[in-house]
């Protein structure tokens, strides 16, 4: 999905996986590409939280309510609570990030365990 956003604004989201395309607590994976400049804001959810991994940057994070911000770099890892937004705002060149939104904790549904079988 390409977001465009105003002048030469470009968010590009390639979701990797979904939660019915794996068996786990991973709601989703995705691959977040800003152009320079470009603005993004991604709503959290009660029930889930995320981890942001910064693969291009620099890129400013600002986590919503507390507005608390920080400056991202190649390598970083950004942690999203459940419930709180993350707003991103991309440096002059632009960047690339990695997304894994994942249950919460305490609103991880129980998965039933699978037996694994062998062969005799």
């Amino acid at each position: 999905m390409v977001v465009v956003g105003p002048g030469t604004e470009r968010t590009r989201v390639l979701c990797l996986s979904r939660r019915d395309l794996m068996h786990s607590d991973c709601e989703a994976f995705e691959h977040v590409r800003l152009s320079p400049g470009a603005h993004h804001l991604r709503a959290g959810r009660p029930d889930t939280e995320a981890a942001w991994y910064v693969l291009r940057g620099p890129v400013v994070a600002e986590q919503r309510p507390d507005r608390a911000q920080h400056l991202a770099d190649r390598g970083d890892l950004l942690l999203v609570p459940p419930g709180q937004e993350l707003d991103l705002l991309a440096g002059p060149l632009g960047a690339e990030l990695l997304c894994l939104t994942l249950h919460a904790q305490e609103a991880a549904p129980k998965r039933p365990r699978t037996r694994r079988t062998t062969r005799p």
